[in-house]
């Protein structure tokens, strides 16, 4: 589709701004390991974006921001106190809670408080967010280790395989459902604590867990490093990466290379496409990771795994709606037709994808990524929520006569309701991006107002998209500017 655009030039002397996200920011300090590729978009800071009244994305947002609050930290922290051996505060939660994946939506949790103190400001969430920071310090310091977790047997599971004893059966990692898709999770709440709600105390109990990664895999052999990762792993190459970019230690952009598998990845770094009959949500997160480090290090290979995995997910496994697999899994490629299900397109994976989708577009902005972010976000993400009481899909299926089921506030916690915390509390994040050469990039026709410190100026974009094909700007200057706008039609849609 051939769409209007605009360039936009501020001639203005540049100022620092502090940004929150791990897509790259202008002159952000707290990031010591600056991106050693060219960046040609900025992502914006979340406090710098407000979404307006009347938008179905604002009120997704208030709905579930509701739901963080409805919820109790202290559920949540349920087995991190009692395996670390204090006093529970708070009766467990149930669905995967109770089960073998519990702690995975604490991390998630913590991310999106975090995220809405950092779209909104209101303290209430931030105060949610230093709670449970200073809850999991508390766990940490008990079990010195430097680890803290909630999973059932986690110290056996751990403590074999740190002795080399691995046994995985796809999700069973020495008896435990995924137990590093759950490190993951938390760590990477605790990043986000950091990053989002100016939580010190977040990073030093997140550096902490990373060395006890260390000690639990760095003297793996290759082929027992080899035989773990053969268990979902999350995105640990990811958190371990973003870790070394905060603290600019390279034995954590190391340590982040011990999470990188050779039956996915290698053959990616190859341009051969390997998800036929793989779980999704197992490997997205591993291309994630790999576009991190070529940000940070600029290698090439790292590059081939995110761009190539890119382009295969979305022209050869993608659903119409953006979301991918059926029952979880891809099939054969350009097939989809034949895989129509009652649970197609699982939520987690579109939350991933639209991540590397961030990453890719900061370093070469086309039309064809914000193309599927734009589709994916409006027609997956934003349709996965009920919009009546803020619940969440773990599928979206797509075959005739199917419908959604939606998640319980209390007893469901999946990973998509994990993921859909998150989901909805930053619609803000990409709606607007600072281009390389001063302009700016306008990827959604979300209704919001976009506070350019930088260039002192403001912009609020009214639009009833898709109810209407149009959208319209106005701009606020704290001084007098020379503002250069120029229109063209072609086949790109940035601003």
């Amino acid at each position: 589709m051939i769409r209007s655009y605009f360039i936009l030039s501020l001639l203005l002397v540049s100022l620092y701004v502090a940004g929150q996200s791990y897509v790259p920011v202008k002159a952000d300090s707290r990031f010591k390991i600056k991106p050693e590729i060219p960046v040609k978009a900025y992502a914006f800071n979340l406090g710098d974006v407000k979404l307006t009244e009347s938008s179905p994305f604002k009120h997704a947002m208030d709905l579930d921001a509701a739901y963080l609050l409805k919820l109790e930290p202290d559920r949540l922290l349920h087995r991190f106190h009692k395996n670390a051996g204090l006093p529970v505060k708070g009766e467990i939660y149930g669905g995967w809670e109770s089960e073998g994946l519990s702690g995975h939506s604490l991390g998630h949790y913590l991310s999106a408080v975090s995220m809405y103190y950092a779209s909104t400001g209101n303290l209430v969430f931030k105060k949610r967010a230093d709670y449970i920071v200073d809850e999991l310090a508390r766990c940490q310091e008990a079990r010195k280790t430097g680890y803290v977790g909630a999973i059932p047997n986690e110290d056996s599971i751990f403590g074999n395989v740190a002795k080399g004893i691995i046994k995985s059966g796809g999700f069973d990692l020495n008896g435990g459902w995924s137990p590093w898709y759950t490190v993951h999770k938390v760590m990477s709440g605790l990043v986000d604590a950091y990053l989002y709600a100016g939580n010190q105390h977040a990073l030093e109990v997140v550096i902490r867990m990373a060395d006890w990664v260390q000690h639990t895999v760095g003297n793996l052999t290759e082929e027992q490093r080899l035989k773990m990762l053969n268990c979902e792993y999350g995105g640990m190459n990811d958190v371990l990466a973003n870790i070394y970019a905060i603290t600019g230690n390279n034995k954590y952009l190391d340590l982040s290379r011990k999470f990188n598998d050779e039956f996915v990845m290698g053959q990616l770094a190859k341009k051969i496409d390997p998800m036929p009959g793989k779980h999704s949500n197992t490997n997205v997160p591993k291309a994630i990771g790999a576009a991190r480090c070529f940000e940070l290090t600029g290698i090439e290979k790292d590059k081939i795994i995110a761009t190539f995995f890119w382009k295969t997910m979305v022209h050869h496994h993608s659903y119409v709606i953006g979301g991918n697999s059926s029952y979880e899994y891809c099939g054969e490629p350009g097939k989809l037709s034949d895989r129509l299900s009652d649970n197609t397109c699982e939520t987690c994976n579109t939350y991933n994808m639209l991540k590397l989708t961030r990453h890719l577009f900061s370093w070469q902005p086309t039309q064809e990524k914000a193309d599927y972010y734009e589709r994916a976000l409006y027609n997956h993400i934003l349709a996965s929520q009920n919009p009546e009481d803020g619940m969440m899909c773990y599928f979206v299926p797509l075959r005739m006569g199917t419908h959604k089921q939606f998640s319980d506030e209390f007893n469901t916690f999946t990973c998509c309701v994990g993921t859909g915390m998150e989901n909805h509390v930053k619609y803000a994040e990409s709606i607007y991006y600072e281009a390389d050469d001063g302009g700016l990039y306008l990827n959604l026709f979300i209704p919001s107002i976009l506070n350019w410190r930088e260039k002192g100026v403001t912009i609020e974009q009214q639009t009833t998209f898709p109810e209407s094909g149009h959208t319209r700007l106005k701009f606020s200057m704290n001084s007098p500017v020379k503002l250069v706008v120029s229109q063209k039609v072609c086949n790109m849609f940035f601003f």
